[in-house]
């Protein structure tokens, strides 16, 4: 990942740069949506990424996104230090 793309993901809307091939594109929104609206994915949003990815891919994608958002949640709740 460029310093560009991390940049861009720092950024409100950053995940639609061009900085992003359509690809990372659309797997990043995937990712975003999963995270702060869990509820309102639909059939829809995995229909998506099957443009780009099999369903083991995805499969891969979803567990990968949930397991960062359950480490984050438990160290946020644990007031996890964090060493720099």
């Amino acid at each position: 990942m460029s310093d560009e793309q991390i940049q861009a993901l720092k950024e409100p809307g950053g995940s639609a740069r061009s900085v992003f091939s359509d690809e990372e594109r659309a797997a990043v929104q995937f990712a975003e949506k999963l995270t702060a609206w869990p509820g309102s994915i639909q059939q829809s949003d995995v229909d998506a990424l099957g443009k780009f990815f099999s369903v083991e891919q995805i499969a891969e994608l979803v567990l990968t996104i949930a397991t960062a958002n359950l480490t984050n949640r438990f160290n946020e709740g644990m007031k996890t230090p964090v060493d720099v």
